[in-house]
């Protein structure tokens, strides 16, 4: 045997390790693989995905600086628009590897969050939603 052979065993980690790494990396990868979307394929309608995105401004900029973000309320915020995390964090990976359909998309969410801003609107009552994440009837109703 030569140093170099001598060398490698004395550095390498025992065999159970490396085949019990190789599995758990294989494992992750067909994970990662098997997921319910195709790379390619829009997971959530642009709607739905900026009306998560605006309430998701909204609620950050409900709390100050000084109280920490509540760990829940991704998921309520998900849950009341009846998307996965896995859905949306889809939606974010393609949107991701598409900037300029991202860019357009986030118009509209900074749009609604500008109309906000603008006084003479009824947001200020309670459980006043924004157009954008208000369903209206024909007649020009709010419905909840």
């Amino acid at each position: 045997m030569n140093n170099v052979d001598r060398l490698l065993r004395s550095c390498s980690l025992p065999l159970w390790f490396g085949e019990s790494l190789l599995a758990v990396m294989c494992g992750l990868g067909l994970l990662a693989g098997c997921s319910g979307f195709s790379p390619d394929e829009e997971p959530l309608p642009d709607s739905t995905f900026t009306r998560v995105l605006t309430e998701f401004h909204l609620a950050k900029t409900r709390h100050s600086l000084d109280v920490p973000y509540p760990p829940g309320l991704r998921d309520s915020i998900l849950a009341r628009y009846k998307v996965a995390p896995s859905e949306f964090d889809a939606t974010l990976d393609y949107y991701s590897r598409r900037p300029k359909a991202l860019e357009a998309l986030y118009q509209t969410v900074i749009d609604t969050l500008q109309a906000l801003q603008r006084p003479g609107r009824d947001n200020g009552r309670p459980g006043a939603a924004p157009d954008s994440l208000s369903r209206s009837d024909p007649r020009g109703r709010r419905s909840p």
